[in-house]
């Protein structure tokens, strides 16, 4: 007691008391002329809110009618009925202002509110429903007042609404003033209740949190509202404090701040002293679930928790009250120290320093040092950020006083408790988020398949995550649940007015930002440095290197989203002519001037300004989607040019090849349909005959009216008269996949080699890819040996494939088929898990056809049959979804190869009709290649069936269809076909001298699987061993 009297007296806790009529809002007794709160609650003297700007934030909207006024008015005098009125209208105006919320207007009878104006709270929707039954209670008092006096009885509809609206205020006057669909709803929720009656929307109920309770009314079909708004009728809300944000997820990670918990407590168990631990960390990263695990976790350890409420709400000493009385209900066994009825006086009554401050202290420190014996406590005061300073002050000094008791004191808070309490003669514990790896658990914990976005949203907040998580899939997409719009815009509000604009100028360039890009987008005002750094110590962004980030992407997300679409406009056109952002590219700058034009356009504000940004918006989309299409970035194309065609008129300079380039990239993307309808338009323009030239081009390669090769001949002047190296470089290539097709790979090369040249100088990487994976095949099918063609494909990889995805998808496809033509299986394997790799992140949709093909080939090569059959059929669905062609000719002819080495001639007959019917389809002529290797497999099934004729003419027909093309591996083939038919005949002589040619072309190539199979026929026991 000694002690605590001397802690006293070092410093005054009040003042002098100031004139009697200054009274405490909160328990109404004298307050000094200076204080600022109250010395006996720690009241705040006045709410101090600065003026809220135009702006866009989540608000919950009360109407609330008299029911039955023209009948009153028939029934009073109208001095009698302008009284009642009036007593109405204050007992409305108090039960709305006693929970928080702004009175808006009187219109006539009806009263509005609005409850997040001038500042928002996250427990906003929570008070506007108690405000409701208040209002309903108080109308009740009010009843027995009139029913006495006048007998008359009042009735009241109300109706609450939650959402975001357009808000400006007159804080001097609080007269708010919102606007929005919200506003409309909540009227029209009023208009729908029943006399005595509370009508709430969806997102009020959400928003509440747990404790409201509510019958469902509805669907309702309100006026102006297209969907029907399921209603709740309002019954009651239970008190406290709620938990809505405050659910237990898997607890995750945090083993150094449980390890700082117990060593503290172990200090103060061992040294038999109070200790302070202050606990700091932004709403949703868990300091209350990480205490809660912590104190779980080692048994019977005995505490006491309170949790603060935003200034006003209650006494300030009540969360201390609510501690202590915890903490003695979990020690029923503890002696009855004297102190205990002076706390039971004031502190535990009614939150109050009754009968004095120095008592209530000097009480605590004996209560407190008589709990902690023998065995330590811990003493929990949670949302310390809304603490009243008398609290934190009497906090401090009960630990200084209990010199020899074991009293840990554990105060959570918000950053800006740190600001008040920082460290010096307390341990403070700043929780971040969670790292990677343990957010990622978190995540699989809440949800099977957590997206990656949402992990990178949420910035290892496991609150946020959680939000994301939990989220309606159909509920705004990606949009910011309403829980934490609410907390994290109650904390933007809290900001000051340099805080504030910093946050709102950053949120425009997105999650990270320079101070530099900040003070050249602000106009004129104040340097915003020591602004930038009181965010840091806030967490609400984070130093990173010599720039800063938002603490997660949801903060920034919210901050945007509270700025006025004039204002969003008006700082991305600012934006736009930041050095930083054109240094970024066309994309970066695209976007801002792409908002900039949209939000001017919502707003209805047209002319040459509005005009300016849309060609300027257009014209950098575009160009960046030509890049990004040049690039190998389908997807990322895709969404800039359907953005830039969005902005562009027809007839308007840039669209015809905007939309070109768009179709072309919607076709690499496996999106056939609407790629084929751009590319139709503008192949048929007459505006610019090169775009139309590319267009067709990129038609006829997906079987659209004519073939490739016919129509390369055709434009391929067009290119050349314009000096187009992108067009010249795509034509050749068509022309030489079509010698290609028939089988002559030595032409090819030569027209694949002029290719490259052009697309290396038009630097055009899907160009380059393409030509050089051409390359390869032709390596791979032609007649360079397999060890000198390997050796060419790894020359290629090494001048062209660094850094170059697609390069090194392409190349390492027929690289693989050489390696396995070799025996090399580890490395055939290998190379194909690169493509693989690369190929899943170009996002190209013909990989999911090409990537099995080849890996059927190299299964087949290693004699593994079923693995290569189940790979052709993935391979020929994917051919099919992208309508077919040569890629689904490949994958069937490989088909009835393998079905027939197998001795599955039926299956094999099914693959050889299919293929027939795509020919059909398509009218497209087969090539000699085709032609050999299906009249081959035709002649074998022929000898099944003993058509010796027939199966002569089609097995000598493949091997002459074979000798057209400069093909080992073609030849090879047709010749061991006609081996086999021979052998199935009877026909010794000739399968020997077919084996011996077969056998010598495979040599040629080094083709060892093809080389065994050739020994195998000659000695007339052919191996079930398939060769490409």
């Amino acid at each position: 007691m000694r002690r605590w009297r001397a802690v006293l007296s070092s410093d005054a806790f009040g003042a002098d008391p100031g004139p009697a009529g200054d009274r405490c809002p909160g328990c109404r007794r004298p307050l000094p002329a200076e204080a600022r709160f109250c010395a006996a609650c720690g009241t705040a003297r006045a709410e101090l809110r600065g003026p809220t700007t135009a702006g866009r934030k989540i608000v919950t909207v009360l109407f609330c009618d008299l029911v039955g006024s023209t009948e009153l008015s028939g029934t009073l005098d109208p001095e009698a009925l302008r009284g009642v009125t009036l007593r109405y209208f204050d007992a409305m105006r108090a039960a709305i202002e006693e929970h928080g919320g702004t009175v808006e207007k009187f219109i006539g009878d009806a009263v509005m509110a609005v409850f997040g104006v001038p500042a928002v709270r996250e427990d906003d929707a929570r008070r506007a429903v108690a405000a409701a039954l208040g209002m309903l209670a108080a109308l009740r008092a009010l009843n027995e007042e009139l029913d006495a006096e006048l007998g008359i009885r009042l009735a009241i509809r109300i109706g609450v609404n939650t959402g975001r609206v357009v808000t400006g205020s007159d804080a001097s006057a609080r007269q708010a003033l919102v606007s929005g669909e919200v506003v409309n709803v909540a009227a029209r929720l009023e208009q729908n209740a029943a006399p005595g009656e509370a009508l709430i929307g969806p997102d009020t109920l959400r928003a509440a949190g747990p404790g409201v309770r509510t019958a469902e009314v509805g669907p309702l079909q309100l006026k102006g509202k297209a969907q029907a708004v399921t209603a709740h009728r309002l019954l009651g809300l239970d008190r406290g404090m709620p938990d809505s944000l405050r659910v237990d997820p898997p607890f995750v990670g945090r083993k150094p701040e449980l390890s700082l918990l117990e060593r503290e407590f172990t200090t103060a168990a061992e040294r038999r002293s109070a200790r302070m631990l202050v606990l700091g960390g932004e709403p949703g990263q868990g300091k209350t679930r990480l205490l809660r695990h912590w104190l779980g976790s080692a048994g019977a350890r005995r505490f006491g928790a309170g949790r603060c409420r935003p200034p006003g709400e209650r006494a300030g000493l009540q969360p201390l009250a609510d501690a202590v009385t915890s903490l003695l209900a979990r020690s029923p066994d503890r002696p009855h120290p004297p102190g205990l009825d002076v706390l039971a006086q004031g502190l535990l009554a009614d939150g109050t320093p009754t009968p004095s401050l120095e008592d209530t202290g000097a009480a605590l420190v004996e209560v407190l040092a008589a709990l902690a014996d023998p065995a330590p406590v811990v003493l929990v005061v949670d949302d310390a950020h809304w603490a009243a300073p008398l609290l934190l002050d009497l906090l401090d000094r009960v630990v200084a006083a209990l010199a020899d008791a074991p009293v840990l004191v554990a105060v959570l808070g918000r950053p800006e408790l740190l600001d008040v309490r920082p460290a010096g003669a307390h341990r403070v514990l700043t929780l971040g988020g969670l790292p990677d790896a343990q957010a990622l658990r978190l995540a699989r914990a809440l949800s099977d398949a957590p997206p990656a976005h949402l992990l990178e949203r949420a910035g290892g907040n496991p609150l946020h995550l959680e939000q994301l998580l939990a989220a309606p899939a159909g509920a705004g997409g990606d949009g910011v649940p309403l829980t934490l719009q609410t907390l994290i815009g109650a904390r933007l509000d809290a900001l000051d007015p340099a805080e504030r604009r910093a946050v709102d100028l950053a949120c425009v360039l997105g999650r990270e930002f320079a101070a530099a890009e900040l003070a050249a987008l602000d106009t004129g005002g104040p340097d915003l440095s020591a602004a930038l750094r009181r965010l840091v110590r806030h967490r609400l962004v984070v130093p990173d290197g010599a720039s800063f980030r938002f603490a997660s992407g949801v903060v920034q997300e919210v901050a945007y989203e509270c700025l006025s679409k004039q204002g969003r406009a008006e700082r991305h056109e600012r934006a736009a002519a930041l050095r930083s952002v054109r240094a970024a590219g066309p994309a970066a700058l695209g976007g801002h001037l792409e908002r900039a034009h949209g939000y001017r356009a919502e707003l209805g504000l047209t002319g040459a300004r509005t005009e300016g940004l849309r060609r300027a918006a257009a014209s950098s989309l575009a160009e960046a989607g030509a890049r990004a299409a040049a690039r190998t970035d389908p997807g990322w194309a895709v969404d800039l040019l359907t953005r830039a065609t969005g902005l562009l008129r027809p007839g308007e300079d840039g669209r015809l090849p905007a939309a070109r380039r768009l179709g072309e990239a919607l076709l690499a993307l496996g999106r056939i349909e609407p790629g084929r309808a751009l590319l139709a338009e503008v192949g048929a323009s007459a505006e610019d005959p090169v775009e139309a030239a590319h267009a067709r081009l990129s038609l006829a390669a997906v079987g659209q009216q004519q073939a490739p090769a016919p129509v390369a001949r055709q434009t391929l002047p067009v290119f050349e008269r314009a000096g187009d190296q992108s067009g010249q470089a795509r034509a050749c290539l068509r022309l030489a996949q079509q010698e290609q097709t028939d089988g002559r790979h030595a032409a090819a090369t030569r027209l694949l080699a002029r290719a490259l040249r052009h697309a290396e100088r038009s630097d055009g990487e899907q160009e380059r890819a393409s030509a050089l994976g051409a390359i390869g095949v032709s390596l791979w099918r032609g007649p360079v040996p397999a060890p000198a063609a390997v050796a060419r494909c790894r020359e290629l990889l090494a001048a062209q494939g660094r850094g170059r995805r697609a390069v090194r998808v392409t190349l390492n496809c027929p690289l693989a088929v050489l390696l396995a033509l070799g025996d090399d299986e580890a490395g055939a394997a290998a190379c194909l898990a690169e493509a693989g790799h690369h190929a899943e992140r170009l996002g190209y949709a013909e990989a999911a056809a090409f990537l099995p093909l080849f890996g059927a080939t190299v299964a087949a090569l290693g004699g593994r049959p079923r693995e290569a059959l189940a790979l052709l059929t993935a391979a020929a669905a994917a051919a099919r979804e992208l309508g077919g062609g040569a890629l689904l000719s490949g994958a069937l002819l490989d088909t009835a190869r393998l079905r027939l080495d197998l001795g599955e001639r039926a299956p094999a007959r099914a693959a050889l009709a299919a293929l027939e019917e795509e020919r059909a389809r398509t009218g497209e002529r087969l090539s000699f290649a085709a032609v050999a290797e299906r009249d081959g497999l035709l002649a074998r099934l022929a000898a099944t069936g003993r058509d010796r004729d027939a199966a002569l003419k089609l097995a000598r027909g493949a091997v002459a269809e074979a000798g057209r093309t400069d093909s080992p591996i073609l030849q090879g083939l047709a010749a061991a076909d006609l081996a086999r038919t021979a052998a199935l005949l009877g026909l010794e002589r000739e399968r020997a001298l077919a084996a011996a040619a077969a056998a010598g072309r495979f040599r040629a190539k080094g083709h060892g699987p093809g080389v065994r199979l050739a020994e195998a026929l000659a000695d007339h026991h052919p191996r079930r061993e398939a060769v490409s």
